[in-house]
């Protein structure tokens, strides 16, 4: 019976990849935004403005559209779940296999934790903004006493003057407030002015007049409205500096255009930047504020842009954001792409079908039954899952593509060792020819060193010696010239036909076959008792010039008495990637599993312990 949430897109899957995404997303936005600020560094803040904004937005939109994206993209499932599926008689399941590099696939385990801690950063950022928000909100309904009652009614007289000039049409109201250090606005539709108590007495009537002038700049440019959807995204996307980044400049350009049409009312710039330089000697206060603040952007470069705007030369460090481009292409090669088919599979490839003989009947069922495409994340090149006594073929992924096998030759060499009926105890010496070969550091066989032929059928076996499955061969009747003839005709025998075979080592890359070819090698590998017991340990020693030195099966996952391994045998090279041929029992039933051309190891592990899970999960069902 399938699980019910194995093809439900995780929210984890649709927010996590998004997020991740908007890593290289953001830093491309930004760089390129800094480029166009370098080139439009002249121009006015209006340009400036603009670009940050939509900066912005994308900020907004970029990630937006990938949850979509994603959403609709293909769900992929894992081995374990396929594999589930594919045990359902009832849906026919179209394959299509999804290439996961092992950085996409470490980092999607990861993707709830990421998730959740995002969530609580949101959290947290849209509390910060809703209590400042609600801060303002009442600040600004409280209603004036005394002296600073009759200093709003003055002033409020001021402003409607000057929002006439400016052509507002909304109601603004003027507040004076004891616990405010700069004027501050909020409201789109009823906009409120708080003006700080202590200017009245610190500043001229014409500072404040061009504080005030400032301030209903921002208010008939609806810049409150702005500024929520800019504090929105940030909270949203708080994680990012390039988010951080382009909202200083929009409050630093926005504080500039105010500036532009505080001096086009009032008539002068010096007022203005006499009350910026007298805000800057007062208290800061908090650093955050959800409204709109006078004192925002660089105050020094205000100044400076009110008393003597200079043009900007261009400096070397304006083309750094060239660099930023380059890590952001250099994070989205590394970024999951939407599934597509794999051309080289078969049009129905999870149709159940039998190793050897007739598959009609399963064709049958299969064409009877609803079809379903699923998509498949697999780390190994080439997998095949077979339950043994029927022959039938759970799974299979370019399963009768021949690529090299490396190491799994030692299999066909251990069978051939032991159909010769050869004496065990024979002792061999090493040769020069012997120790040339490539071979694993963990047993270092020496030129002259004397071993029986069991301990090198051992070691060719349990350790995966090159050295001494070529010396076993060099002393096979006849020399290896037979002992390649026996091959071929073993090869024959058992029906091998996309196997080649032309060592008994496996180091050379003509050393080919199929994961379905494989399969059969281990059933008729299976049949020799001595070489299930050899192949399936987890260590073993060997006495070498009179000393025991014991090794480890180059399988890890032997030294685990709960998987039932009755035969196991890996194999390495860089044209083969990292291969694996076992047979082990599961629910008393005998499943052979073969992968190659894995990337690493730990990918071809992580493959072989989800099809075990998903068949432990099937059998136990």
């Amino acid at each position: 019976m399938i699980s019910a949430d194995i093809m439900t897109r995780s929210m984890s899957e649709v927010l996590g990849w998004p997020l991740l995404n908007f890593v290289w997303q953001g830093a491309l936005i930004a760089s390129i935004s800094a480029i166009l600020f370098a080139l439009c560094r002249n121009a006015r803040p209006h340009l400036r403005y603009l670009i940050a904004c939509v900066a912005m937005l994308l900020c907004l939109l970029w990630p937006v559209l990938s949850i979509v994206q994603q959403w609709q993209a293909p769900q992929t499932v894992s081995l374990e779940a396929a594999l589930q599926m594919a045990t359902n008689t009832a849906v026919a399941l179209d394959l299509v296999w999804v290439k996961e590099s092992a950085f996409v696939a470490g980092i999607g385990a990861c993707l709830p934790l990421i998730v959740s801690v995002w969530s609580l950063g949101v959290a947290i950022m849209m509390l910060r903004l809703g209590l400042g928000l609600l801060w303002v909100h009442k600040l600004g309904t409280q209603h004036a006493k005394g002296s600073l009652a009759d200093a709003s009614m003055t002033w409020q007289c001021h402003a409607d003057r000057l929002a006439n000039k400016f052509g507002i049409q909304r109601q603004v109201r003027l507040q004076f407030r004891q616990q405010l250090f700069s004027p501050i606005t909020y409201g789109c539709f009823k906009p409120v002015i708080l003006m700080p108590a202590s200017l009245l007495s610190g500043m001229s009537y014409d500072m404040i007049e061009a504080l005030l002038a400032h301030e209903l700049g921002h208010i008939k440019r609806w810049d409150y409205a702005v500024n929520l959807l800019q504090n929105l995204v940030l909270s949203l996307l708080f994680y990012h500096p390039a988010v951080w980044w382009l909202s200083r400049r929009i409050n630093a350009e926005r504080e500039l255009i105010a500036d532009d049409l505080a001096i086009s009312v009032v008539g002068h710039a010096r007022p203005l930047a006499c009350a910026l330089q007298a805000l800057d000697k007062l208290e800061s206060g908090v650093l955050y504020r959800p409204g709109l603040a006078a004192n925002g952007g660089d105050l020094l470069s205000r100044i400076r842009h009110l008393i003597r705007p200079d043009a900007q030369p261009w400096h070397w460090k304006m083309a750094s954001p060239v660099l930023g481009i380059g890590m952001a292409l250099l994070l989205l090669m590394q970024m999951p792409i939407m599934a597509t088919a794999d051309a080289t599979m078969p049009e129905h490839p999870a149709m159940p079908t039998a190793i050897d003989g007739d598959a009609n009947t399963a064709n049958t069922a299969n064409n009877a039954a609803p079809r379903r495409t699923v998509y498949v994340r697999t780390q190994s090149e080439h997998v095949l899952v077979m339950e043994e006594k029927t022959g039938q073929i759970l799974m299979d992924k370019d399963a009768d593509t021949v690529v090299p096998i490396a190491s799994l030759s030692k299999l066909m060499t251990a069978m051939l060792i032991i159909d010769a009926g050869l004496d065990r105890q024979e002792k061999i010496t090493i040769t020069k020819d012997d120790a040339a070969v490539w071979n694993t550091r963990q047993i270092m066989l020496k030129p002259g060193q004397v071993l029986t032929r069991q301990s090198l059928l051992e070691l060719a076996l349990t350790a995966s010696s090159n050295i001494a499955a070529k010396a076993l061969a060099r002393t096979y009747p006849g020399g290896e010239p037979a002992f390649t003839d026996a091959l071929q005709k073993k090869i024959s025998q058992l029906k091998l036909q996309q196997t080649q075979l032309v060592e008994a080592t496996g180091i050379s890359t003509q050393n080919r076959s199929s994961a379905k070819d494989i399969a059969r090698l281990v059933m008729a590998a299976a049949a020799y008792p001595e070489l299930s017991r050899l192949s399936s340990r987890s260590e073993g020693a060997v006495f070498i010039d009179g000393t025991l030195q014991k090794y480890q099966s180059s399988n890890a996952l032997t030294a685990n008495q709960n998987w039932n391994i009755s035969l196991s045998k890996t194999g390495y090279s860089k044209a083969a990637g990292r291969c694996l041929a076992m047979r082990m029992n599961i629910g008393g039933k005998p499943v052979i599993m073969v992968l190659l051309n894995a990337r690493n190891l730990d990918a071809r592990d992580s493959d072989v312990m989800h099809i075990r899970a998903a068949m432990q999960a099937t059998t136990s069902s």
